[in-house]
């Protein structure tokens, strides 16, 4: 102990002039104490060396707990393995100043069997400052650092190395100097044998490897390290490792966005392209990168550039401007290497690569961004000139601020010159007629709340004070909160069009007026034909029952059938104009399709024969018994086409047939056909024979009679029923008339009738009183004939106020009411009747008489109250039939 103070004592000069705080520290009896300490603890502590030399806990009362513990417990490990002693504390000096002070030191063995220490206390916070800062360094850029011992093996790693491996600092470092085992196999003996190099030659390595985590992860590690030798021996490996997974990751995405973009990339230097991606190879078509790489940037530019100025000279001008500004972008004409031209979009960035001034150039090919825009510029010009021609314009209203935007069309629609986008919302609304602006609002307003496209019609009123009429299309634009901020859509100036509209009901209106004309007129023309008509054939009638001699029946069979043709064509006419107005309706009840037919050949067999032809019937026996349909109209069709058949035939025959075409459970479809060997028709008439009004020659109509609408209403009924008509003739050799119809099964068998009466007997109605309303004295005269054959008592009144007034004084069966009478007609007497108070005129039966042609009679005589009505001139069969109908006796 002595020796020491003796030393210590010996160069005390020395030791208080040396930087740091110089200590003798000697252990003795299992307890520390100092045993020198200079003036530079004041300096550095705040303490005196009296008061440490005195009480070593004054020296450690300035650090903090864990320091203190530290610095006892590491002297004791020390004193033990007399092992170089380390320590570091953090001291809170009293002035509140904050410092770190370090030392270490050899121990050695005193006479006396103690141990000293001699050190030097070191202020070591600027160290500490820097160590924190450089660990911080590494946790940012992911480095650490570590070392091996080739002597020890002791292995040394900083706590980066164990977070860039995913590594637990608690367990043993592996022995391996790069810790191989994260490597894969190949990986394993690159690095091996890089650093075998490294220790051969003396020189550092570097290297760049992918490796696995302990927890999975892929990573790339920048590994740089070297040997220290002594005496030719390797006796350290030192070196850090850095994490570069991101680095790599964006070299590896820079490199394919490089490699695989479809823009060309070029890199330009001052002797040429440098580098390029594929892209440019194919954009430029040349055979491979090396080809491009040989050639001068010049070769892919044309002489002149398309604003007539040289390539070569402007492209130093984009060059300087891309320097100056650090980034251009422009277009260009550029030239592949077979002489193509194609437009570019080219943007110049400079960059830095190696030292050297670069210019990245990326080219994208805007050959289809241009042919699209000449395309739109096509397209708005065209859209343009159909608006003119078609008087349309297109628009778009800003809700938010009442803009508007209009094409050229629509200002001219509205008698404009095409300035601006268009007028304000407040401008275009004093546009809008005054009678149609609450039409607009509501239009308007309906497609805001609604979000659906609104299409109207409205007028508007130019500057000049003409009235145009527009159609407007809108729809409404909604933006992401559900509102409507904008309307666009078209106006068509459809003024024409309302001109043509407002044409054609007046034109409507007079073909109306002229159709009720013509059904006027043929009402009048019918009751006055009919009128006499009914007495002609009436009286015939009478004239056969009364016993006439051989040459007087001749002359009244005559007088008969001219009276009935004349009937037939008008009843043709009548038809025809029923049809035309769409007023025929269709049954639905069950007949006999056998005797249909039959009757139908009956009927005109009398024709046949006195003409000395053939009236032959040929049916298939699979026709059911009976058929549901319209056995009227089948009739008149059938009927229309063999009495033709028997008119234009004068020699062979006339053959009607009928047969099964097709059927199921429900469902029958026959096929009709009428064929005679009569003129024949014309192969240039064929296609005109369904006309109305047409035969087939001139001369026809004068030699058979007709009015050619017997084929027309056929046809029209035959289509009508849902079936369809053809002919097939020969010129002199006769006609073949084809027809197909479907009907439902009927529900019941129906059986013919075999005997035909002619005249059926007339039973006597004695009893029966009616009275006749006619102001035709003729008529009333025909009728009281036949009244009196069948026993019938009858008055006669003249005009409808007499009806009225003998239907209160008398009791009648019934009463014949004529519709057409002087005073008060038909429809009013029988009103009037049925507004009696009794309830025996609103019972009593009346029948329309009436010899209008008029389409609606029928429906007209049922909703004024009559019950039936027979067409004059009536057959006196058919009157005897209404009458026992009704008659109580």
């Amino acid at each position: 102990m002595s020796v020491t103070k003796d030393i210590v004592n010996s160069h005390s000069f020395i030791l208080d002039h040396l930087e740091g705080i110089p200590y003798q520290l000697v252990a003795a009896n299992g307890s520390y104490s100092f045993t020198y300490l200079n003036n530079g603890l004041f300096t550095e502590l705040e303490l005196t060396p009296e008061c440490v030399l005195q009480d070593l806990q004054v020296f450690l009362s300035v650090f903090d707990e864990a320091s203190s513990s530290c610095f006892l417990s590491s002297l004791a490990v020390s004193a033990t393995q007399l092992s170089e002693w380390k320590w570091e504390g953090y001291a809170i000096l009293p002035s509140g100043k904050r410092k770190w002070i370090s030392t270490n030191a050899q121990p050695f063995l005193l006479e006396n069997g103690g141990i000293c220490w001699d050190g030097i206390l070191i202020n070591s916070s600027q160290h500490k400052q820097t160590e924190g800062l450089l660990r911080e360094i590494g946790k940012i850029a992911r480095i650490g650092v570590w070392e091996r011992d080739l002597i020890t093996t002791k292995a040394t790693w900083s706590e980066e190395i164990f977070e860039i491996f995913d590594l637990d600092p608690a367990m043993p470092i592996p022995d391996t100097a790069m810790n191989l085992e994260m490597y894969k196999e190949d990986i394993r003996a690159i690095v091996t044998e890089t650093i075998q190099n490294a220790m051969n030659t003396g020189m550092p390595f570097d290297m760049e490897l992918p490796c696995t985590t302990a927890k999975g992860r892929e990573i790339w590690v920048h590994a740089k390290g070297r040997y220290v030798f002594e005496n030719g021996k390797a006796i350290k490996i030192y070196g850090v490792s850095q994490d570069i997974t991101e680095r790599k990751m964006a070299e590896e995405q820079l490199s394919v966005i490089f490699e695989y973009s479809t823009d060309a990339h070029l890199l330009l230097g001052e002797k040429g392209v440098i580098n390029c991606n594929q892209a440019a190879v194919k954009m430029l078509r040349c055979k491979d990168k090396s080809e491009l790489l040989s050639l001068h940037p010049a070769v892919f530019s044309p002489e002149f550039q398309p604003d007539g100025r040289r390539s070569d000279e402007k492209s130093v001008e984009m060059d300087r401007l891309a320097r100056e500004k650090g980034y251009h972008q422009f277009e260009w004409m550029h030239q592949r290497v077979d002489g193509e031209l194609f437009p570019v979009e080219v943007t110049l960035n400079p960059v830095i690569i190696h030292n050297k001034p670069i210019l990245l150039v990326v080219l994208h090919d805007i050959t289809e961004q241009k042919k699209a825009k000449e395309l739109l510029i096509r397209s708005e010009a065209l859209l343009s000139e159909t608006q003119a021609l078609t008087h349309s314009g297109s628009w778009e209203a800003d809700l938010l601020t009442g803009k508007n935007f209009w094409s050229r069309e629509a200002f001219r629609i509205f008698g404009l010159d095409p300035e601006g986008d268009g007028p304000d919302t407040v401008t275009f609304g004093k546009m809008i007629h005054p009678e149609d602006r609450e039409l607009y609002k509501a239009e308007v307003n309906k497609a805001v709340a609604t979000h659906t496209p609104s299409n109207f019609e409205l007028r508007i009123v130019r500057p000049s004070g003409e009235i145009r009429y527009i159609q407007a299309i809108g729809k409404p634009i909604i933006n992401a909160y559900g509102q409507v901020t904008k309307l666009y859509g078209a106006i068509l100036d459809i003024t024409a069009h309302k001109v043509a509209e407002e044409e054609l009901i007046k034109a409507k209106e007079q073909a109306e007026q002229a159709a009720v004309a013509k059904t006027q007129f043929l009402s009048t023309m019918s009751h006055e034909i009919r009128t006499p008509m009914n007495a002609v054939i009436g009286f015939t009638h009478l004239l056969i029952q009364q016993s006439p001699t051989a040459q007087q029946l001749k002359y009244l069979d005559i007088l008969k059938f001219s009276a009935e043709n004349l009937l037939v064509l008008i009843n043709d006419i009548l038809d025809f104009n029923k049809i035309e107005a769409g007023k025929v309706e269709f049954e639905n009840v069950d007949f006999n399709l056998h005797g249909l037919i039959d009757n139908i050949r009956f009927a005109l067999l009398q024709k046949a024969e006195e003409k000395g032809i053939q009236l032959k019937l040929m049916i298939d026996q699979d026709l059911p018994d009976a058929v549901i349909g319209d056995p009227v109209r089948l009739g008149q069709i059938l009927t229309n086409l063999i009495s033709n058949a028997v008119k234009f035939t004068e020699k062979g025959k006339v053959s009607i047939a009928a047969s099964v075409a097709c059927q199921d459970s429900d469902i029958i479809t026959i096929d009709f056909e009428v064929a005679d060997t009569g003129i024949g028709i014309p192969a240039d008439k064929l296609e005109y024979i369904f006309e109305s009004f047409t035969q087939a020659a001139s001369d026809t109509t004068r030699k058979f009679g007709g009015t050619g609408l017997g084929l027309a209403i056929s046809k029209r009924l035959v289509e009508l029923m849902g079936g369809s008509i053809s002919v097939r003739s020969e010129f002199g050799k006769g006609s073949v008339f084809m027809f197909s119809l479907a009907f439902k099964r009927g529900l019941k068998s129906i059986t013919r009738h075999p005997e035909r009466e002619q005249n059926p007997a007339q039973k006597s109605l004695r009893g029966t009183r009616l009275l006749i309303a006619e102001d035709n004295q003729i008529n009333v005269l025909l009728a009281r004939h036949f009244f009196s054959m069948w026993d019938v008592e009858s008055d006669v009144a003249e005009n409808g106020i007499s009806a009225l007034q003998l239907v209160q004084t008398n009791e009648y069966d019934m009463v014949l009411m004529d519709l057409q009478m002087p005073e008060m007609d038909g429809y009013q007497t029988t009103k009037a009747i049925r507004s009696l108070p009794e309830e025996k005129y609103k019972t009593l039966p009346i029948i329309a008489l009436t010899a209008s042609a008029n389409i609606d009679i029928k429906d007209r005589v049922y909703v004024v109250g009559m019950n039936d009505y027979i067409s004059k001139p009536f057959n006196p069969n058919d009157l005897y039939r209404k009458i026992a109908t009704y008659s109580k006796h």
